[in-house]
């Protein structure tokens, strides 16, 4: 045998008994276009590896299904559940499986839902881990969350997507998100791709009609068919009723002062008339509440974004706002009502020396009981710390160096 042909075998032999390739997960999992009998099961994947979900209500009966996959994205449409259930899941691509997770579908039942978005990073001077990373701390240690509405502006370009989900992966792997897409998160085809949702949707969930729409400029093509769209889906006979898009038609943001008056001339009308409780969106970073013709409109793009000072002079409307302040908003939902606490985080100074001063766990600075007519409930719920802001000292807070 030749010099040459042993070298050959020798390479061929490497080839063959060298492990194979495995598959790994890189985002996810993630539950998305939940219902009451299906949900969508997301992740993505390197590698070529099959995958699979599997899943359980309960018990000792396990059902396992294949995913599809268009390029690294895995998903698998669940269906013929039961609705108002908690369900066990776990994907796996190739040999690589996820921790165990859960979910739960829609049913009658009165619940509770998370509503945040503008979780972008702002390199060099703070990662996603720095500032979202405490938002979504405090959010994965929230109890019996239904879905998240994340109301746009995830990440701050494409090549941040990896940090969003290691970030966000505490809080999505347990319940369902509702993702609106935001100006910077990309193209209509990877919004979708991303999370297998069109750009506008509507669902239900037990007294609550959530209606998402697309308020960005590419938007503007055709908004007369979304328009028209909206006020056919608003028809809802549901008691409770939600709209959410990026863009907000009322703000004292100084950057965008007054809002965006083009969606407001465009949406706002429809969403009164049709009985709209609250309208949620972000790009300001910043918390704000408005009060208009009997519509809620709150801006919550405080979720770890850089934090846009506020104007003194506000909107008409206008009702309670905080800026520098790192936070979420808690929806309880009821057919009677909705119950809205927006829930500080941090503190973060304006000059970003990278110091936060993070609130107890379970502050709310404002809250409001929709519809705005309807009688205030005797109590807030309890554990909740609810402060008004000005009342927030440095006793009450501690400090954190990232």
């Amino acid at each position: 045998m030749s010099r040459y042909q042993s070298l050959l075998l020798v390479a061929v032999l490497l080839v063959l008994l060298a492990p194979a390739a495995s598959a790994a997960i890189v985002w996810g999992p993630y539950v998305t276009n939940t219902t009451t009998n299906s949900a969508t099961v997301n992740w993505k994947a390197t590698g070529e590896g099959a995958g699979w979900v599997e899943y359980t209500p309960g018990g000792d009966e396990v059902y396992r299904v294949a995913s599809s996959r268009e390029g690294g994205m895995h998903r698998v449409q669940l269906t013929n559940l039961t609705p108002a259930t908690t369900y066990n899941y776990r994907a796996g691509t190739g040999d690589e499986t996820t921790e165990n997770c859960r979910f739960s579908t829609f049913g009658s039942q009165s619940f509770s839902c998370i509503i945040y978005g503008d979780t972008r990073a702002q390199k060099p001077f703070f990662t996603q881990a720095e500032r979202h990373g405490l938002v979504a701390e405090r959010m994965a240690a929230e109890e019996d969350i239904l879905f998240v509405i994340h109301t746009g502006d995830f990440v701050c370009d494409e090549a941040e997507w990896d940090e969003f989900f290691t970030v966000a992966g505490p809080v999505l792997r347990n319940t369902t998100l509702v993702p609106v897409p935001g100006n910077h998160d990309g193209s209509a085809e990877a919004f979708s791709a991303i999370f297998g949702l069109p750009l506008y949707y509507s669902f239900d969930a037990g007294s609550l009609h959530v209606t998402v729409l697309d308020s960005n400029d590419r938007a503007w093509a055709d908004m007369g068919t979304q328009t028209a769209w909206l006020e056919s889906d608003l028809a809802s006979p549901l008691p409770r009723k939600i709209v959410t898009f990026h863009h907000p038609p009322f703000s004292s943001d100084r950057r965008h002062p007054g809002g965006d008056q083009a969606i407001r001339a465009e949406w706002s009308d429809i969403l009164s008339r049709s009985g709209v409780d609250a309208v949620f969106s972000a790009h300001t970073h910043a918390y704000e509440r408005y009060r208009v013709s009997g519509t809620e409109y709150v801006v919550v793009g405080c979720g770890g974004a850089p934090l846009y000072p506020l104007a003194e002079e506000k909107p008409v409307g206008y009702q309670a706002g905080r800026g520098q302040t790192l936070g979420y908003v808690r929806a309880t939902v009821s057919p009677e009502s909705i119950d809205l606490g927006m829930v500080a985080v941090a503190e973060v100074p304006e000059a970003d020396d990278k110091e936060v001063t993070m609130f107890p766990a379970g502050t709310v600075i404002d809250a409001a009981h929709l519809p705005a007519d309807a009688a205030p409930p005797e109590k807030v719920p309890g554990g909740w710390w609810v402060v008004p802001a000005a009342l927030l000292g440095g006793a009450a807070l501690s400090r954190l160096r990232r």
